[in-house]
């Protein structure tokens, strides 16, 4: 499946597919549906929570987004201005794109 978000008016295109899970721990050393799991409560965390949450987020959407990129994790994340984790909006988005892609296997989204 996939989606286009538009972060800090520029668009991304995002894909998932089986290799998005491989791909996700691979990269990042951790399971992608448990770390979802983290972003599914989304609303009403504590400030100190609110970091690992934006660190998901971005995360999930890098992998996502790596089939049209040759960017790093890192380099993907020096390409956005620091003011978008102050943008709701713009989070909001990501959440949903990453719930819309990723289903959890009985076959229900991931609330954003």
């Amino acid at each position: 499946m996939e989606k286009t978000v538009t972060i800090q008016g520029k668009e991304y295109k995002l894909k998932s597919s089986l290799g998005t899970v491989l791909k996700y721990r691979e990269i990042f050393g951790t399971e992608l549906f448990s770390d979802v799991k983290i972003i599914d409560s989304l609303k009403d965390k504590a400030e100190d929570e609110v970091s690992r949450i934006i660190d998901v987020i971005f995360r999930i959407t890098y992998v996502l987004h790596r089939p049209y990129t040759d960017k790093t994790y890192d380099q993907f994340l020096d390409d956005l201005d620091f003011s978008v984790i102050s943008d709701p909006k713009a989070l909001e988005e990501l959440a949903k794109a990453i719930g819309e892609l990723i289903k959890v296997q009985n076959g229900n989204h991931v609330s954003p």
